[in-house]
């Protein structure tokens, strides 16, 4: 099997992921996390037109990508907006937004547009880190630290913190490795998702509803 293949692992686990969340969306379809359901629908269905346009009609695919990066940070904001409560925070992820997308606008217009916009994943990723731990210090200084295995928003955060930790400093190094024949430069991305959608996974599973309400 050529190394480029392996990338099928990632559609095939963001595929379960999607699949555990339906299943599980009467657990938290009163929440701000029941819009997870469609992004990771629309992830899926990324991945497979990605797979599609590549394989069968050769067409470069950095476009979609870009695409789907700047529409899932967005996303991220947006929820982590919705379910911080000071605020200064909700502030500071207003200014977050504005910083992404500055760097969305600087990376297409003088840096190469047709291939991956590795900055403007860095720039995201780190913004939502900070995110991350702004969410975690809410739940510390709640009563919900006693119950953190049953709320999906842990599980979200957790996943998100620990592939951002991994992907930032892989596409600090894009330039230094060939997406599709360096195998461990892909296992570690495979890995990585994994980590994120098991992230998911267990949260849809072990979540329950009483805990997930706005």
């Amino acid at each position: 099997m050529e190394v480029f293949y392996l990338t099928y692992l990632i559609t095939l686990v963001q595929l379960l992921a999607a699949i555990w969340a339906t299943i599980s969306f009467k657990k938290y379809r009163h929440s701000a996390e029941r819009y997870f359901l469609h992004f990771l629908w629309f992830t899926v269905g990324i991945e497979i037109t990605a797979g599609v346009l590549s394989d069968v009609f050769s067409i470069d695919t950095y476009w979609l990508y870009n695409f789907y990066m700047v529409v899932s940070f967005l996303f991220f904001f947006y929820w982590y907006y919705t379910i911080l409560r000071t605020k200064t925070q909700k502030k500071a992820i207003l200014v977050f937004v504005l910083i992404f997308i500055g760097m969305v606008i600087w990376d297409f217009m003088y840096r190469d547009e047709l291939g991956y916009q590795e900055f403007t994943f860095v720039s995201g990723a780190f913004l939502i880190m900070i995110c991350t731990m702004f969410h975690f210090r809410q739940l510390l200084y709640s009563d919900e630290v006693l119950v953190l295995k049953h709320k999906l928003s842990f599980w979200i955060s957790t996943g998100l913190l620990l592939f951002n930790m991994g992907m930032i400093p892989l596409m600090l190094l894009t330039d230094y490795f060939d997406f599709g024949a360096n195998k461990y430069y892909l296992t570690t991305i495979i890995g990585l998702n994994f980590i994120l959608n098991g992230c998911y996974i267990i949260g849809f599973q072990w979540t329950k509803e009483k805990y997930n309400r706005f």
